[in-house]
């Protein structure tokens, strides 16, 4: 199991965004932030990234552990709170639903935001929580610096401190005052980013690659967010499971808890549902229309985008189970865990194919120093980082057609201003053609 672990979770090919995170990290740091000012992200995941490169060569290993590193941090921060809710044992239960969750057991090991995102978010909810127990200048401190971490990491992290807002209007009038002040300051940290994002706002509005919210939108990002992405009976068990539970928690809450539990565990079953149901709310109402209504922007509702709702999703679920009869309590935890587990065993299992084997397989073996290497935007990025991986000084050449059609042309730009691609139609001599798939194709002489 482990070897598959590392074959499948550390070592495999790059796919187009993971290639985009080493690309653009390994820029020189201000071209880096001119890269990321003009696609659309903050600049925060990719400097710790660039920050790892200065010791750390930029492998798969090097660049995957990033994410792991934060998929940890972020079930710390989830035992942490659920101690401080019930005992050792809840906390435990917790722990595990977040480590075994599919889609953030997933994502752990994936070149991009996600767990850095998720470990922000958690940790800002996390001493939100810690402020309304006890407003302290550590509290403070950490939850300005975690929040600001993740807007300049998820631009998504906008609907998390939006959600709190809400909560904090609604149930905690006392300490609004004291709370505004910190929102303050954590936009006050963002005012160097404002106008990139500004800009960036605009040119999404003209152009962008999420599509539109149909009536399937949510209940698929709901579905995957809870089971996973690996279709199997398992996916649609757990899903129902968790389901089941949190209508079961729900009722308790209502009927029950409100007179028993802790004011600490009513905050927390609150806020929790506030951040799930404010971040799908506020996601979707760019580019939403109803009736006659068309909101403003193009649409940016993308389930990935949502996976840091996954940790309020385990402490709900965790909540729920602790309610159920203690003859059944146990059996519910361990079935959910073995689900889990089981998923993800079925996920590491695949092998996906990658531009790391074409190179490995049919590139290095044929390819002559005189032969151009010819792509496209989608795939530009992993054939330049396969090409740099294995030391082939190769022209590379991404092809006109459809440049304005896909995000990531900004850090075409970036390599084409430093003379490592060009931007033309297909050379009359030999060369390969590595496209979407990731398919091969030479091309001319003498094949």
């Amino acid at each position: 199991m482990l070897p598959n672990l590392s074959e499948n979770y550390l070592t495999r090919g790059f796919w187009g965004d993971e290639a985009w995170t080493s690309l653009i990290s390994q820029l020189p740091y201000n071209r880096m932030l001119e890269t990321t000012a003009a696609d659309f992200h903050p600049p925060g995941y990719y400097s710790i990234v660039k920050a790892f490169y200065l010791f750390l060569p930029p492998t798969e290993i090097v660049t995957r552990s990033i994410s792991v590193v934060f998929y940890l941090l972020t079930a710390f921060l989830v035992y942490k709170l659920a101690s401080k809710i019930k005992d050792k044992k809840f906390a435990l239960w917790a722990l595990a639903l977040i480590l075994v969750s599919p889609v953030f057991f997933t994502y752990a090991f994936e070149a991009r935001n996600y767990t850095m995102f998720t470990f922000a978010a958690t940790g800002s909810f996390y001493f939100l929580l810690n402020l309304l127990e006890n407003f302290n200048f550590k509290n403070a401190f950490f939850f300005i610096i975690l929040s600001a971490l993740g807007i300049y990491t998820h631009y998504f992290m906008f609907f998390a401190l939006a959600a709190q807002g809400i909560y904090l209007i609604i149930f905690e009038r006392k300490i609004l005052l004291k709370m505004i002040a910190l929102y303050i300051a954590i936009a006050i940290s963002y005012l160097p980013w404002i106008p990139f994002l500004s800009s960036q706002i605009t040119s999404v509005n003209q152009s962008y690659w999420i599509s539109g919210i149909n009536s399937k939108t949510h209940l698929e990002a709901i579905f995957r967010i809870f089971a996973g992405e690996n279709p199997s009976m398992l996916q649609y068990i757990l899903f129902t499971s968790l389901v089941a539970i949190l209508l079961f928690g729900i009722f308790i809450f209502l009927t029950q808890t409100l007179r028993k539990n802790s004011s600490l565990e009513r905050r927390t079953y609150i806020l929790m549902w506030f951040w799930i149901v404010f971040s799908f709310v506020l996601a979707s109402l760019p580019g939403l229309s109803i009736g006659p209504v068309d909101f403003p922007l193009r649409p940016i509702f993308f389930w990935r985008y949502l996976i840091p709702t996954i940790v309020p999703l385990s402490l709900l679920v965790a909540i729920s189970i602790y309610y159920l009869p203690k003859k059944i309590l146990g059996a519910a935890m361990v079935f959910l865990v073995l689900t889990s587990l089981s998923l993800n065993y079925l996920t590491f299992q695949k092998y996906p194919t990658t531009f790391k084997q074409v190179y490995k397989n049919s590139v290095v073996p044929q390819i002559s120093s005189v032969d151009s290497i010819v792509t496209v935007l989608p795939s530009f990025a992993e054939v330049l980082y396969y090409a740099n991986q294995n030391n082939l000084g190769n022209k590379i050449v991404v092809l006109p057609e459809g440049l304005v059609q896909y995000s990531g042309k900004s850090l075409l730009d970036a390599y084409v201003e430093n003379d490592r691609v060009y931007v033309e139609n297909a050379p009359v001599s030999r060369y390969f053609e590595l496209t979407p798939g990731p398919n091969l194709k030479i091309v001319g002489g003498g094949y």
